[in-house]
């Protein structure tokens, strides 16, 4: 009778263990969605495109993009895995304003209100979904 009611506790830790690992395994989220991962850097071409940038303004913007990018995914990392969603939210939030603030360093006047356009046209959107 103690062999059967350990098998069974046993097999009930197997069975456990095999969902914890298989819900840990399945992709979540937009940073993990290539297709959503693709359309933000397509967005971001576009964007380079509508602003008209030199070739050194090209460069420096991807580089803050890279920068502030790699720092957000960073900090998330250190994150503990049951950190509320709303920590992560603020994390890219202040990410996206640190790399606003960088990008309209290197514009000219125009580019910044081309600029400043996009990223409220962007809001816009985002508010519809």
């Amino acid at each position: 009778m103690k062999k059967t009611k350990r098998l069974i506790a046993i097999a009930f830790l197997v069975c456990i263990f095999t969902m914890v690992q298989t819900t840990k395994a399945q992709p979540g989220g937009p940073g993990k969605d290539p297709a959503k991962r693709e359309e933000m850097k397509k967005k971001a071409e576009e964007l380079k495109v509508k602003l008209n940038l030199s070739e050194p303004q090209a460069k420096m913007y991807d580089e803050i993009l890279k920068r502030n990018r790699e720092d957000a995914r960073k900090q998330m990392m250190a994150l503990p895995e049951d950190a509320p969603r709303s920590q992560r939210g603020e994390i890219m939030k202040k990410s996206l304003a640190n790399a606003d603030m960088e990008i309209l360093e290197i514009l000219d006047t125009e580019q910044q209100t081309i600029y400043k356009a996009e990223k409220e046209k962007m809001k816009e959107e985002k508010k519809k979904r």
